[in-house]
């Protein structure tokens, strides 16, 4: 990385080199990342568009510095881009608000037995991953689904160690039995290749299959074996209704639409495999006031760096200033051609124009929602009688049976909606008995002893999950470490509010969104508690 010293913008850009890489403007930290096939030109057009666009002046205004990458070629520079967004998080480049990794179904075809689970981080390999899938509800709903239609191994099976009796899986109608050895490998086997029909988004032809499997069941006299692949077809059938056919010919494409409202923006990613519409997924993204270009533009190579994949075609609402380096990149990265297309006709047109009505949804949704939430915080304060808006609360709550696997979780909201990426969990260590009040306070004090030690700013507003008692002792906690900040407790039973010392509660209007965003929460901190005591219990009970 080249640094220039020179004190204006304009004398800088003379030093750029021409050539291909990536440019990092600096004012207070890292401002903006991007890339170009021509340095000096690419950096020039920022400052000369500055003159005219907000966005474009607010990066301007703000750098002092600018330096560089020097890359093989514009695919090169593409991915080195990628690769310090990722890192560095600029202020004004275009990212995917979560930037969380999006959970794929994974088909371990690699294993003897193969079996379908979920993963975060799908590999080069030989085993087949679908997704990634934003919305998780709805893929652990449909891998439910799966699991009942083609059960095969849900447990750790050693093939030279059988089991005597099935395990509790098959017992749920989860697993194939394949562990006692209630199945051949052959039927295994078939089941596999059903199911990976099934996620490639070719049901129809496992129904055809299955259909003859139940006649010749039949035909042998085998009727209860013909009834159970019956009821399959049905589950299949009923699971097929709910799928649009959309293209008459097996087709495989991605349809992209893009809507944005102010510093919000969501991109509708609509995936079409075998001409059925099998996914409908929503992304958010912070816009920082760009143009449906660029934000387009930046989740494609955001989304597809992800991706383990590239459909044939992918149809955008947007225009692409630099399709043709993207195109390459997807060619070198996926070892397929994959060609992006704005102006289609037909049916294509159809698919973009409700991928673009659902990114309108979605984004109109999320601006309502955000407006809520900020209206509870602000109920919040005026209730509290707070001297700044609890625009970051930190919430804490414990879970343990009668003192055993005692366990402690505070989560995060900024300004009225959950940030998870702060989210913690605890063991409870200095208490053994079942004694909420002292368990909130070890957690209040080790949380922001810590927080002190790594001189990180304060919440707003401390909540802990119960009455008075517990406020009490978060509150004498936070004054042995000689901090004041404002503590309130919630109790289940009346949704009263109680502040330390204060004996009398305060009730907050009913179905007001102060009192929504408190309750949400106190129960987003139950839930997280409540889900790591479950797996702590889970892990003791299983055996070694």
């Amino acid at each position: 990385m080249v640094g220039m010293s020179e004190p204006t913008l304009e004398a800088q850009v003379e030093g750029l080199p021409e050539k291909p890489g990536v440019y990092i403007m600096k004012g207070e930290g890292i401002l903006y990342v991007g890339k170009a096939s021509n340095i000096k030109e690419r950096v020039r057009n920022h400052i000369q568009a500055a003159k005219a666009n907000r966005r474009e002046s607010l990066i301007v205004d703000s750098t002092n510095k600018i330096e560089y990458i020097i890359t093989g070629s514009e695919v090169e520079a593409l991915v080195e881009e990628n690769i310090l967004i990722k890192q560095y998080k600029p202020k004004y480049n275009i990212r995917l608000s979560d930037d969380k990794t999006y959970p794929y179904l994974k088909l371990s075809l690699n294993e003897e037995y193969p079996t379908l689970t979920v993963v975060r981080r799908p590999k080069k390999d030989n085993n087949r991953y679908f997704g990634p899938y934003a919305d998780v509800s709805a893929m652990w709903q449909s891998l439910n689904t799966l699991r009942r239609l083609f059960p095969l191994r849900a447990c750790s099976f050693d093939p030279r160690k059988p089991r005597r009796r099935p395990c509790t899986y098959y017992q749920m109608g989860h697993c194939s039995g394949i562990c006692a050895g209630l199945i051949s490998k052959d039927e295994y086997n078939e089941r596999v290749k059903s199911l990976l029909l099934v996620l490639e988004g070719k049901t129809d032809l496992v129904i055809k299959k299955l259909q003859r499997e139940m006649l010749e069941a039949s035909a042998n006299l085998e009727y209860e074996r013909a009834a159970l692949v019956r009821d399959r077809i049905k589950a299949l059938e009923k699971t097929l209704s709910s799928v649009s056919v959309v293209f008459p010919k097996f087709i495989d494409l991605d349809v992209l639409g893009v809507a944005k409202a102010g510093d919000e923006a969501c991109v509708q990613v609509l995936q079409v495999k075998g001409g059925k519409l099998i996914s409908s997924e929503s992304y958010e993204l912070n816009a920082q006031d760009a143009e449906d270009e660029e934000i387009m533009e930046s989740f494609i190579k955001q989304y597809y760096a992800r991706r383990v994949l590239s459909p044939p075609e992918i149809i955008v609402s947007a225009k692409i200033k630099d399709v043709a380096t993207i195109q390459r990149w997807l060619l070198e990265r996926f070892g397929s051609e994959t060609i992006i297309l704005r102006n289609v006709r037909g049916r294509k047109r159809q698919l973009l124009k409700l991928a673009v009505e659902n990114a309108r949804s979605h984004i109109d949704n999320l601006v309502t929602r955000k407006r809520k939430a900020l209206q509870g915080v602000q109920e919040l304060q005026r209730a509290l009688r707070l001297s700044t808006e609890p625009l970051l609360i930190e919430c804490f709550d414990v879970s343990n049976l009668s003192g055993r696997f005692s366990v402690g979780s505070m989560v995060v909201f900024e300004k009225g909606e959950p940030l998870k990426s702060s989210y913690r969990r605890f063991k409870i260590k200095t208490v053994v008995r079942q004694d909420d009040p002292q368990m909130i306070s070890e957690l209040v004090q080790r949380r922001y002893r810590r927080l002190l030690e790594e001189k990180a700013p304060p919440p707003d507003l401390i909540i802990v999950d119960g009455g008075i008692t517990q406020a009490n002792a978060a509150k004498r906690s936070l004054a042995r470490l000689g901090l004041d900040l404002p503590v309130a407790g919630i109790a289940k039973r009346l949704e009263h509010i109680y502040l330390p010392e204060r004996n009398q509660p305060i009730v907050l209007r009913e179905a007001s969104e102060g009192l929504y965003l408190i309750q949400r929460i106190r129960d987003e901190a139950h839930r997280f508690a409540v889900m790591y005591h479950r797996r702590l219990r889970a892990k003791a009970a299983a055996p070694s």
